[in-house]
């Protein structure tokens, strides 16, 4: 599935992803989620939007790439991930709203966005994540950009002289 941009329900995805455990404070799990969600970002080279429920929180980023939003205390994030999909209009196709809400994915699919909910992304997280014992930035930097390390084309060269 092709994900041009991605507006993720914050808290939505954060309780299925991350569960707290006691001692476990809100902005280390929210770190951990992000952390996560920017290594798919470079995987797939997407936007993401994590819109949170908030106190008038300003606008931040993570790397410049990931974008989080905290609403004003007197909208909630299903409200503005919902008024964000109606202010799209023939773009919104090419967005996928992450939500278990069912209200903010009926009216998302009823603009026309594609809905994933939290399990469904969650399964795609796994998914796309390096094989045990790949860090994210090599994986990303080796398998990402198309081309093979020289100890790559050594083996690969070395396989076609044997004849096998």
């Amino acid at each position: 599935m092709k994900h041009n941009e991605l507006v993720i329900d914050g808290y939505n995805l954060l309780h299925k992803l991350c569960p707290a455990s006691a001692g476990t404070a809100l902005d280390e799990l929210r770190r951990k989620m992000e952390t996560t969600l920017r290594s798919f970002q470079l995987r797939r080279k997407c936007s993401i939007t994590v819109v949170y429920d908030g106190s008038g929180i300003r606008d931040s980023s993570f790397g410049n790439t990931l974008h989080t939003i905290y609403t004003a205390s007197s909208k909630t994030a299903d409200a503005w991930i919902i008024d964000y999909v109606k202010s799209l209009n023939t773009s919104r196709k090419m967005v996928t709203i992450v939500s278990s809400d069912r209200e903010v994915t009926l009216y998302g699919k009823a603009y026309g966005a594609k809905c994933l909910t939290s399990e469904e992304f969650i399964g795609l997280l796994e998914k796309s994540r390096p094989p045990a014992g790949k860090n994210d930035r090599d994986y990303n930097s080796k398998y990402t950009n198309g081309f093979l390390d020289s100890n790559e084309v050594k083996k690969w060269k070395h396989l076609f002289e044997s004849g096998r």
